[in-house]
């Protein structure tokens, strides 16, 4: 199976910059394309992890194999490095179908 945006339901393709958006209090992962994150404007990125009860979403380096079309595959998809958090307001704004996947 090939790994799609959380966002955009687009495949992402291998080589591209590959990351996921997280939280601590549910225990999964969706990757996130570059496409999407790079609109979050920098003013935005907090450079601590949020926590849940706040809301928002994480956001971190992600890694996968390659798969047979050329896009990442779902296998091998692990969640990397801590890179930024935004807040719930701008989930909201830039990931609306992503932030519906979290408990309110």
């Amino acid at each position: 199976m090939s790994l799609i945006c959380d966002e955009t339901g687009k495949y992402i393709e291998y080589g591209d910059v590959l990351m996921a958006g997280a939280r601590s209090d549910v225990d999964f992962f969706s990757a996130l394309s570059q496409e999407v994150l790079k609109q979050i404007p920098d003013s935005e990125k907090l450079p601590k992890p949020r926590d849940p009860i706040n809301g928002g979403v994480n956001i971190h380096e992600a890694t996968s194999l390659r798969n047979f079309n050329g896009s990442y595959t779902l296998c091998d998809f692990q969640l990397g490095k801590f890179l930024f958090s935004i807040s719930q307001e701008t989930a909201v704004k830039y990931l609306p179908r992503h932030i519906k996947r979290y408990p309110d």
